[in-house]
C-alpha cells in the first residue's frame, strides 16, 4: 500500500510539473511578438529521487531562460555608435538643406547679385536705379548671411535642448536599473524564476536603451547586479544605488556642460569624453560641427566687409568726396581663439543709405568715371584674402562641400551600425525569441505527459480500490 501510495504522489508531482511546462509554453507563445521577451526552458528532473522534491517552485522542474549574454553585449557595445551617428545625420541634413535650399541658394546668388550690380553700376556710374540696385542687393545679401547664420543656430540650440533631455532620461534608466538590480536580487533569493526572468528582460531593455543614450560600460556581478560605468570610470550603477549627471555651466560657452557629481568642481566635467551614443552625437554637433560651419560664414563675411570697405574708401562718390565705410559688422566683445570674426555675419550690416554716396569714381577721375565700381566688381571673382586665396564661390561651394561630407560619414556608418545590429538582434532572435511550431510541438508533448500521469492516477487509484475491497474480505 506504500507503494501504491509514493506512486500517487510521484504522479501527483508529475501533474504539477507538466502543468507548469504547459503555462511556460503558453506564456512564450503569448509574448511570441516582444522583442524584449527572452524565452523560457522548462528541465525535468527525475521525480523517483525524493530529493528532488523540495526544489524552490514545483518540485521536479527548473527554468532557465535562453538569454546569450555574449550576443547581448554585443548589440549593447554597438548601439552608442548607431545613437551618435543618426542624431549626427539628422542634424546635418536639416544645416545642407539650410544650404542648398530657398535660403542656401539664395546666399551665393545675392552675393552675385551685390558685386554684378557693381558691374552694371560701370556701364552707368551716374544713373541714380543702379545706384539704387548696389543698395538693395547689399541689404540682400546681409539678410542672407543673417538668416542662413541664425538656422544654423537654431539646430545648434536644438542640439543643446536634446543633450539636456537626454542626460535627464538617463538618469531616469540608471535609477530604473538600480531598482530593478534589486528586485532581481530578492526575487533569486526567494527563488521566483519567472519573476526574476521578466525583471532581467526588462534590465536588459533599459540598459540598451541606455546605450543609445551615452557610451558606457557595464558588467554583471555575481550576485546577479549589474554595475554600469561611463566610458571614463564613472559608476552610474552600482548594485541598487545609483549617481546622477548634472549639468553646469563650461567656461567660455554659453551651453550646458555635463558633470559627474558636483558642478562646482571643474575635474568633474566629463563633457569632453562623452563622445558616443545621441548624447555623444548631439555634443558633436553642437561644439565641434556648427562651430566650424559658422566659422566659415563668419570668414566669408569679414572678408567681404574687409575687401569692400577698402576697395570703396579708394575711390570717390557723386559728391566728389572719398568713399566711406560701406559694411559694418559687431563681432563678439570676446571671440574664442578659433574663430575671431565671431559673430560677422550675423550682424554684418550697410552703412550707406544714400545711393550717392557710393564711391563709384576713381580718385581725382570725375563723377562720370568706372574705375572703382569695376575694382568693387572684381571682388567677386578675384581671392577674397588676396592672390591664391578661395573665391567667395569657392569658400561657400567649400562649405556646402563639407557639411555634405559630414552629412554622408554620418549615413554611411549609421547604415553599416544598423545592419551590424540587425544581424546580432537576428542572431540573438534565433537563439532567444520564440518559435511558434517548437511551443507547439512542446505543448502538445507537455499535454500528452499530462494525460498519461492522469492515467497513471486513474490505474493506481483502481489498484488501491481493489486492494482494500481484499483486505475487507
Amino acid at each position: 500500500m506504500a507503494s501504491i501510495l509514493d506512486s500517487l504522489n510521484i504522479a501527483k508531482l508529475s501533474l504539477s510539473a507538466q502543468q507548469y511546462a504547459m503555462n511556460v509554453s503558453q506564456r512564450n507563445t503569448v509574448n511570441v511578438n516582444n522583442p524584449n521577451y527572452t524565452r523560457q526552458e522548462v528541465l525535468f528532473s527525475d521525480l523517483t529521487m525524493p530529493g528532488n522534491w523540495s526544489a524552490f517552485g514545483v518540485p521536479g522542474v527548473e527554468l532557465s531562460a535562453a538569454r546569450n549574454r555574449y550576443l547581448d553585449q554585443s548589440i549593447g557595445y554597438e548601439l552608442p555608435a548607431l545613437g551618435e551617428n543618426l542624431v549626427k545625420y539628422n542634424a546635418l541634413r536639416e544645416i545642407d538643406s539650410v544650404l542648398q535650399g530657398t535660403s542656401g541658394g539664395g546666399l551665393i546668388k545675392s552675393i552675385n547679385a551685390f558685386f554684378n550690380s557693381f558691374t552694371e553700376l560701370s556701364s552707368d556710374p551716374t544713373d541714380s536705379a543702379l545706384r539704387w540696385q548696389v543698395l538693395s542687393t547689399a541689404e540682400t545679401m546681409t539678410q542672407d548671411f543673417k538668416r542662413i547664420y541664425e538656422e544654423i543656430q537654431r539646430v545648434q540650440n536644438a542640439a543643446e535642448r536634446h543633450i539636456v533631455s537626454g542626460v535627464e532620461d538617463v538618469n531616469k534608466l540608471t535609477a530604473k536599473i538600480a531598482d530593478l538590480n534589486g528586485r532581481i536580487e530578492a526575487a533569486h533569493n526567494t527563488g521566483q524564476l519567472e519573476t526574476e526572468y521578466a525583471l532581467r528582460d526588462e534590465r536588459q531593455q533599459c540598459i540598451e536603451e541606455l546605450e543609445g543614450k551615452i557610451g558606457l560600460l557595464y558588467f554583471e556581478t555575481e550576485s546577479g547586479s549589474i554595475t554600469v560605468t561611463t566610458a571614463n570610470g564613472n559608476a552610474l550603477v552600482l548594485g541598487k544605488t545609483s549617481s546622477n549627471l548634472s549639468l553646469g555651466s563650461m567656461p567660455g560657452s554659453s551651453f550646458s556642460g555635463i558633470y559627474f557629481g558636483s558642478i562646482s568642481n571643474p575635474n568633474n566635467n566629463i563633457t569632453a569624453s562623452v563622445t558616443s551614443g545621441e548624447i555623444g552625437g548631439y555634443l558633436q554637433v553642437r561644439d565641434t560641427l556648427i562651430p566650424e560651419y559658422l566659422k566659415k560664414l563668419d570668414d566669408m563675411a569679414a572678408g567681404i566687409i574687409d575687401a569692400v570697405n577698402t576697395a570703396h574708401a579708394a575711390g570717390e562718390d557723386l559728391n566728389g568726396n572719398p568713399g566711406g565705410v560701406f559694411f559694418t559688422s559687431t563681432p563678439l566683445a570676446l571671440p574664442p581663439p578659433s574663430n575671431p570674426n565671431a559673430g560677422t555675419a550675423r550682424t554684418m550690416s550697410v552703412v550707406i543709405t544714400d545711393p550717392d554716396e557710393i564711391a563709384a569714381a576713381g580718385t581725382g577721375m570725375g563723377i562720370g568715371d568706372n574705375g572703382n565700381a569695376k575694382k568693387l566688381a572684381e571682388i567677386g571673382v578675384k581671392g577674397l584674402f588676396g592672390a591664391g586665396t578661395p573665391t567667395v564661390g569657392e569658400m561657400y561651394s567649400s562649405l556646402i562641400y563639407k557639411v555634405g561630407s559630414d552629412q554622408r560619414n554620418a549615413q554611411e556608418t549609421g547604415n553599416n551600425q544598423q545592419n551590424l545590429i540587425r544581424q546580432l538582434l537576428a542572431q540573438r532572435n534565433s537563439e532567444s525569441g520564440v518559435s511558434l511550431n517548437e511551443e507547439a510541438i512542446s505543448l502538445i508533448k507537455y499535454q500528452q505527459a499530462y494525460q498519461a500521469s492522469s492515467r497513471i492516477v486513474s490505474v493506481l487509484n483502481i489498484l488501491s480500490a481493489e486492494v482494500l475491497n481484499f483486505v475487507g474480505v
